[in-house]
């Protein structure tokens, strides 16, 4: 036989049970059983005891009892009732006994716990005539056993999800890093109990806790401090052909990226990934580059166009590109069409209209960096 016991009632039994055998303003209660305040230690079950006082009938204190125990139990197990116990009549050895099922939660594992059994009840009545009740409930340790498991299983899973979430922070892909660490809170819940893991520090699941905690805190101080840090690439092309960059042309534009607020990023960012972002392609970023939460890559193309009278005419053009580290994508362009100079020499030629070039670079560059790292 099976019968549905409301979550109310378990709310009811907390708030009623008692020590037994005590009194309540003038109420003089029924004596509690010896097991009530030494429970039996068994081999291979544990015991959990309830007590009710002041039911209207028999049924509805011992009802209240085993609520009472089985709150015991839950709590025991760092578990949350999540639905009503089912009981069910057993006949063993052609005695009928009771055994209760609870499904629960377990820091967001659902789980049932069964075969918790009522070994013995005790119900009588108090001086006013209402009634008192004892029960032992008796669980098998196997069972428990299983709970158990269910933690370490889930602190494992947390833990290999920190880890991952580590070794990502430790190559700068906080977004990542982020994720996984999300989810590894999530996997862990608000476990209380303290739970084995398998890590040589981290030996259990308070520890990992602690850990996620630091982690999360570190997180979000680095992404702050990359959001202020910006790598800066400049190329230059001479008629279609890679060529140096000259320094003064650099430093005009990591001025003013400083200018802007921002941290020029000590490492340099290689050719080829500069010149991916330039082409607005998603490059294989490094770890360095990672340091910082954008880049600036700039590109000055110089074509020779004419020899005229004994000048040199040079048409400079410039492509602007910031790149977000963390998103992996390009989040602003700037086309400079090309500039004219002339000059005796190509050099001097195309610093004449590389310049006017840089100029219209620039006005983009305090624009568009004015709203970033905020």
């Amino acid at each position: 036989m099976k019968s549905g016991t409301s979550l109310a009632l378990a709310a009811m039994a907390t708030l009623i049970a008692c020590t037994g055998g005590g009194s309540s303003g003038g109420r003089v209660g029924y004596p509690a059983p010896a097991w009530y305040g030494k429970k039996p230690a068994g081999a291979s079950k544990l015991y959990f005891v309830g007590a009710s006082n002041g039911a209207s009938d028999e049924a509805m204190a011992r009802e209240l009892a085993v609520q009472s125990a089985l709150a015991e139990l839950t709590v025991f197990c760092g578990a949350t009732a999540k639905s009503e116990a089912e009981s069910i009549e057993i006949e063993k050895n052609g005695v009928l006994q009771q055994s209760y099922s609870l499904t629960v939660d377990v820091a967001g594992d659902e789980m049932t716990i069964k075969e918790a059994e009522v070994k013995d009840a005790v119900i009588g009545r108090g001086s006013d005539g209402s009634y008192d009740a004892y029960v032992l409930l008796e669980w098998p340790k196997a069972r428990y056993a299983e709970v158990v498991q269910g933690q370490r299983d889930r602190g494992q899973r947390a833990l290999d999800l920190y880890l991952a979430a580590e070794a990502a922070a430790r190559q700068n892909r906080m977004l990542d890093a982020s994720r996984r660490l999300s989810e590894a809170k999530s996997t862990l819940g608000p476990m209380k109990s303290m739970v084995p893991v398998n890590h040589p520090k981290l030996t259990n699941t308070t520890l990992l806790y602690d850990a996620i905690a630091d982690l999360s805190l570190r997180l979000e101080a680095t992404a702050k401090e990359r959001k202020k840090v910006m790598a800066v690439a400049v190329e230059c092309d001479h008629d279609g052909k890679a060529a140096s960059c000259e320094s003064h042309r650099v430093g005009a534009i990591k001025q003013q990226v400083a200018s802007n607020g921002f941290k020029v990023a000590a490492e340099a960012v290689d050719g080829p990934v500069a010149r991916q972002i330039l082409a607005q392609t998603n490059p294989e970023t490094t770890t360095s580059i990672r340091n910082a939460g954008y880049v600036l890559a700039v590109q000055y193309s110089a074509n020779l166009t004419a020899k005229e009278d004994g000048f040199t005419f040079v048409h400079c053009g410039a492509r602007g590109v910031v790149f977000d580290t963390e998103a992996n994508r390009v989040i602003g362009v700037k086309e400079v069409k090309p500039k004219k100079g002339g000059h005796v020499h190509f050099t001097g030629a195309m610093e004449k209209g590389c310049e006017k070039a840089e100029q219209d670079l620039v006005a983009w560059i305090a624009t568009s960096l004015g709203t970033l790292g905020q």
